[in-house]
């Protein structure tokens, strides 16, 4: 599951206190991604019940180790330190752009994995940081220093910049990453410190058909049969801490590493998770999800299928390109099916029509009172009328910022040059400092920008942008562009726009490092004298770009401040009860148990999959073509200590309850004892749509079993010197090497 997911709680309708009121806060067990300092507020006694035997420091200590060091971030998802060591575990598709990058048609690491029998062997990954959490501190009081309610959104907002800025000065060292996060839409703030490790090592990652067995047909679906998990290192200096790669750095000591076990599970098992999930729009106002539902998710769903339109045809040509767009078309198509499934949801569940409903109580419940009515009476008002005035806006605002720069890295840079030069033609004062840091980042580097340029691939996609501005109804259309293409319709519209994505893209006055940095150096002036048509396009675009950028500024910043109040309002219905705030990219606590699910009328299934599904999936062909080993493997039986008695069989892939979303990929699913016994590698087609809601009856997340991992590690890639280091429960002893 790359980086996407919804709420819904409990969800009839609740007689309280003489107003009639349906709770939007969690109500049901495994709802919640929550903050890992607020774990002794949940039920322990139920938890305990289930098989939970910690105690909440063991989760989350300040002043000691704990599981969230063992728990980090690793480019797009989650990892886990299974060795005091530094050696980190994480899902396949996570490390999939640092394999491509790896590999070459020599060495094609995607096709064939990699697998290092020693250290020495290990190989540095470009572009991939392991960030360590060293600190997790509320400084709402500190955030909201100045902030006064009589403040505009502007004046607040400039407030909080300079609030955060401080925090994150106090804050800052060398490889050492400060962030200052929002929680609730600014009902609470807290500081996130993190140590930055460069120095990233592959180490075992399993064939493409291992780590994608099923590729997309399978992708958001049960039953699954995929080993998706890859193996780094990170290494530190002599001093453990943050450093460049170099030959004499050594393997990274965690405070703390997982302890793994083998003993399996049943169902109705306890099941946590410890990850990063990514964004969740759970207590979003009900003129908010109609946006989403009605405007948003199916344009980005338009988006994606355009965008993969054009790199699979680009990939058709030979491997090479086959293999650099590999990873691209993987995360779109992700993507794509992440927001079909969500809109299946959303018209499954009617959600849209179940929040107004919700909505409508709320006010009632605000209305019951005068007190409820002094603090909260404009806000359901206020908030459906920004959303109103803004919906028209959405496709404006999400293509427009996106030209050209999305589809084609020069063409952007040679936008950004235009930038430069209008912001240039301002006064000092009120020019963009962190365009001109921009600048000069980006100028030395330019000619990185020109190996394995594809410009045919960039106007395709550039097309793709345009088609996609065409399709908006009216009352939406993206104004600029369609005073490109005036008075053209049907195929003249189509034939312009694919001239003008040629001008864009093959501007004689950046076909080169040397003419593009030319650009950088001129005056607005000068750049429209050159009387290019693709320079021409950017002059224009920038202004209505930049119009888009603050349109959407604007509306973030009058309704955060509403929206927070109406999060209150939430917890205020619900007698202030804990409650979980939206997932954000931070380190988050979810519970819940191992189960199967119901996806359709007379269809149930069952919550393991194993490797005779493997075998019996298997046509020889992508994306169903096991490895010769594996099945070889299975047809001796040769399972060694990873056999379960109660399948039959080794396990592979389980369902669990835990609510999760994207950026939980890699993310450790442990049991009560705190246990590693699978990585969280996706979610089920049926429960997508987690961004706004959790179902218990159709949400799933599904994980590879740490038996299998291990079974594909020792059995198959012979990394025996990686057993070594690991640690053992005292339930199942180590395998045999």
């Amino acid at each position: 599951m790359s980086s996407k997911k919804l709420l819904a709680g409990s969800l009839a309708l609740v007689l309280t206190s003489g107003w009639l009121f349906v709770p939007i806060m969690p109500t049901r067990a495994e709802e919640g991604m929550w903050l890992p300092d607020t774990v002794s507020t949940l039920p322990l006694a139920k938890l305990r019940a289930k098989g939970f035997t910690l105690k909440p420091e063991d989760i989350y200590n300040p002043n000691g180790p704990s599981l969230k060091d063992a728990i980090v971030i690793i480019d797009g998802g989650t990892g886990e330190f299974v060795s005091p060591e530094g050696l980190l575990l994480t899902n396949h598709h996570v490390a999939f752009d640092g394999i491509a990058s790896l590999s070459t048609p020599e060495k094609d690491y995607v096709i064939n994995g990699f697998v290092a029998k020693s250290r020495a062997e290990e190989i540095p990954t470009p572009g991939y940081t392991v960030q360590v959490l060293d600190i997790m501190k509320d400084v709402t009081k500190e955030m909201l220093d100045g902030v006064t309610p009589e403040m505009s959104p502007t004046d607040r907002e400039k407030r909080l910049a300079e609030n955060r800025k401080k925090l994150v000065d106090a804050n800052s060292a060398p490889n050492r990453q400060p962030q200052v996060v929002e929680m609730s839409s600014g009902l609470q703030y807290y500081l996130y410190v993190y140590d930055v490790f460069p120095d990233v090592r592959l180490v075992y990652a399993p064939p493409k058909s291992i780590g994608y067995y099923g590729g997309d047909p399978d992708n958001f679906e049960w039953p699954r049969h995929c080993g998706d998990f890859t193996f780094f290192r990170v290494y530190a200096d002599k001093d453990n801490r943050p450093a460049a790669y170099a030959k004499d750095n050594v393997p990274y000591r965690p405070k703390k590493h997982l302890t793994i076990s083998l003993a399996g599970y049943k169902e109705g098992d306890f099941t946590m998770v410890m990850g990063y999930p990514g964004r969740t729009n759970r207590y979003r106002e009900a003129a908010a999800v109609e946006t989403s539902e009605r405007v948003q998710i199916p344009l980005l769903i338009d988006f994606f299928t355009g965008q993969i339109a054009a790199l699979e045809e680009a990939a058709r040509a030979d491997r090479k390109t086959a293999l650099a767009l590999a990873s691209q078309i993987f995360s779109l198509s992700n993507s794509l099916k992440a927001y079909q499934g969500a809109q299946r949801t959303l018209r499954r569940v009617q959600f849209l029509e179940r929040r107004r409903r919700q909505e409508a109580a709320l006010a009632q419940f605000i209305a019951s009172t005068p007190e409820n009515q002094a603090k909260y009476g404009d806000v359901i008002p206020e908030l459906t009328k920004r959303n109103e005035a803004y919906r028209p806006f959405v496709a404006t605002d999400f293509i427009l910022p996106r030209l050209p720069g999305f589809v084609s890295q020069v063409a952007g840079l040679a936008n950004l040059a235009v930038a430069r030069a209008i912001d240039a033609d301002q006064p000092e004062a009120e020019r963009n400092p962190q365009l001109a840091a921009q600048v000069a980042r980006v100028k030395p580097t330019l000619p990185n920008f020109f190996r394995n340029r594809n410009p045919q691939l960039e106007q395709q996609r550039l097309v793709a942008l345009f088609e996609l501005a065409d399709k908006q109804p009216e009352g939406a259309r993206v104004a600029f562009l369609d005073k490109q293409f005036e008075g053209k319709t049907g195929a003249a519209r189509a034939a312009a726009q694919r001239e003008l994505a040629r001008q864009i893209v093959e501007s004689p006055y950046y076909d080169t490092p040397g003419r593009l940095q030319v650009l950088f150096d001129l005056s607005s002036a000068q750049i429209k004298a050159l009387d290019d048509p693709g320079l021409n396009f950017l002059l224009a675009l920038a202004p209505e770009a930049e119009a888009a950028r603050k349109r959407a500024e604007r509306f973030n910043a009058e309704v955060n401040p509403l929206r927070a109040r109406y999060i209150a309002a939430l917890a205020a219905s619900r007698g202030n009860q804990p409650f979980y705030p939206d997932a954000n990219r931070t380190l988050r606590f979810t519970y819940g148990e191992v189960k199967g699910y119901t996806p359709k009328d007379g269809a149930t299934y069952r919550y393991y999959t194993t490797l005779f599904g493997v075998v019996e999936k298997d046509r020889g062909v992508e994306p169903f073509d096991a490895p010769l080993a594996v099945i070889d493997l299975h047809r001796r039986r040769d399972h060694g200590r990873y056999f379960e008695p109660r399948f039959g069989d080794v396990p592979v892939n389980f369902l669990s309850t835990n609510d999760i979303i994207g950026g939980n990929s890699g993310s450790p699913i442990l049991n009560g004892r705190g246990e590693i016994i699978g990585v969280v590698f996706d979610g089920n087609f049926e429960g997508l749509g987690n961004d706004f809601l959790y179902d218990d009856d159709a949400q799933r997340t599904i994980s590879v079993d740490i038996r299998y991992v291990l079974f594909l590690t020792e059995k198959m890639a012979g990394a025996a010197y990686l057993f070594k280091e690991m640690t053992f429960a005292a339930a199942g002893a180590a395998p045999r090497r």
